[in-house]
């Protein structure tokens, strides 16, 4: 291939919608000025060498990042599909290397979306990065719209003793349960079946991967069940929203440590003040 690989990747990476195949062919032959013949071999050779696959959904062909082998999503977290053997070979990947295997659903993914891969590096940030969070029995965590179950199995693996996965929709309740599953983790996470309840002082940490309207009527719960000094990941916020999300969110008392933006999407750690 004569055009930089990395460059006709970052095409479809930073692409702020879906790319159809015709799409992306189209993006390939402006942007490297070749013929349509040439661009489409361009991204057949991506799809041979397993840099990226088709994904049908709701009657098109997306092209989408490979999951046929492990991916390093931040410098300790790698997702893989099931039945890969053998360890990640990428070079940026951490000391912890922690392995999680997503069963690529149709209701959320292999993780890949900016707003998840958000919530993995401020998962990141407050384990590993800061430390934020002590190693000691029982420390409890709660992941909201749970979605592939992810969030709740990266905090598990990083260190929580147990957390609940809390998520409404019956595909992705479907999906997390495999997952859970397959990372021998149903002895610590519960998926339930229902919205979070405020649960007073329980909780060491709480991810919320969701839109700004709900994380805003959610604010007040989620600051109650946090333990004192309690940390929140929230993502789902677009970077329009954020100056308002953290005005809201500073009002109900939390004190942001950490944001992040990626493709137009905003993910915040904020720490519950003590009063």
């Amino acid at each position: 291939m004569e055009t930089d690989k990395e460059d006709v990747l970052n095409i479809l990476f930073q692409s702020d919608v879906k790319l159809t195949a015709q799409a992306y062919i189209k993006e390939i032959k402006e942007r490297f000025s070749v013929s349509f013949f040439e661009a489409k071999k361009i991204l057949q050779q991506l799809i041979d060498a397993q840099e990226l696959s088709y994904h049908y959904l709701y009657g098109a062909t997306y092209v989408e990042k490979s999951f046929l082998k492990p991916v390093s999503i931040t410098k300790n977290f790698i997702l893989k599909p099931p039945g890969f053997e053998g360890r990640s070979n990428q070079s940026n990947i951490g000391q912890e290397n922690i392995e999680i295997i997503i069963d690529q659903g149709i209701s959320f993914g292999s993780g890949h979306h900016p707003t998840t891969q958000l919530c993995l590096a401020a998962i990141d940030f407050c384990f590993f990065e800061k430390h934020m969070i002590d190693s000691k029995e029982n420390l409890a965590g709660a992941d909201i719209g749970t979605g592939s179950g992810v969030l709740a199995m990266a905090m598990c693996l990083a260190g929580l003793t147990f957390c609940n996965a809390y998520e409404i929709d019956p595909v992705s309740i479907n999906e997390a349960k495999k997952n859970v599953a397959l990372n021998l983790l149903t002895k610590r996470i519960k998926v339930i079946e229902d919205y979070m309840k405020e649960s007073k002082n329980r909780f060491s940490i709480i991810s919320a991967n969701l839109r700004f309207p709900t994380l805003t009527a959610l604010s007040d719960m989620i600051y109650a069940s946090l333990t004192e000094n309690g940390i929140a990941v929230i993502s789902g916020v677009r970077e329009w929203e954020k100056d308002q999300f953290v005005t809201i969110y500073s009002e109900k008392g939390f004190e942001l440590v950490w944001q992040q933006d990626e493709k137009k999407w905003s993910a915040f750690v904020l720490v519950k003040k003590v009063c």
